[in-house]
């Protein structure tokens, strides 16, 4: 499979009502599992850097200068500030047009709703109810339980369309708005070097759960 390499810049404004941060994030691979992450608060501020490759998920916080690892299914960004109910590579997919890889091709149920939209009652995980629109695109997903996540998807001007903004709330009276501000296509796919996370020597490794928030 031909590598296509891609860069998005992103604005992530998260929190409740009236108490909310924004930081900025570079995301970038090469249409592969292994995914890199960097979050800056500020100029030049980077407050965490990530590596997602499968299951094995690590964190560099050089405000602290302590890295941090995971391995499972769970949904590790939550606990690093990042607030998408995905994991890296099902975010790289929902940005990057490859639905069918975040939600899956079969469902339960299936109906007709006002305004030309269809809602889907998904199979397996992340399971949920997905919306899609006349031409067949997600435009919201909500978490099994009422309680849950829910997302709407809105969607760049540009062809083929891709989603350039995501706001999700949760039950809870979390909310957040993922903005892709740039896309970029590198000419040639990112290098071994520059898809590996260097962690400085010394710095202790820790379990995801001992991690920080900033």
């Amino acid at each position: 499979m031909a590598l296509t390499p891609y860069r998005l810049q992103m604005s992530l404004r998260f929190g409740t009502e009236g108490d909310t941060r924004r930081v900025t994030a570079l995301f970038w691979g090469n249409s592969q599992r292994k995914l890199r992450l960097d979050v800056m608060a500020g100029v030049g501020a980077t407050v965490a850097k990530i590596l997602e490759d499968g299951q094995h998920f690590l964190v560099y916080s050089p405000t602290d200068n302590k890295a941090y690892f995971y391995q499972g299914a769970a949904k590790p960004l939550l606990q690093v500030g990042v607030p998408v109910p995905f994991n890296l590579e099902h975010l790289a997919c929902l940005l990057n047009g490859r639905y069918n890889q975040v939600f899956g091709r079969s469902f339960a149920t299936g109906t007709f709703i006002a305004g030309d939209l269809a809602q889907y009652t998904l199979e397996g995980n992340p399971g949920g109810v997905l919306t899609l629109d006349a031409a067949g695109l997600p435009v919201a997903w909500s978490e099994k339980g009422a309680s849950g996540w829910k997302m709407e998807v809105v969607f760049d001007e540009a062809q083929p369309p891709l989603p350039q903004r995501l706001n999700l709330t949760h039950g809870n009276g979390k909310r957040a708005i993922v903005l892709v501000k740039e896309r970029e296509k590198p000419a040639a796919a990112f290098t071994e070097q520059q898809m590996t996370l260097s962690i400085p020597e010394g710095v202790p490794l820790l379990p995801l759960a001992k991690y920080q928030q900033h």
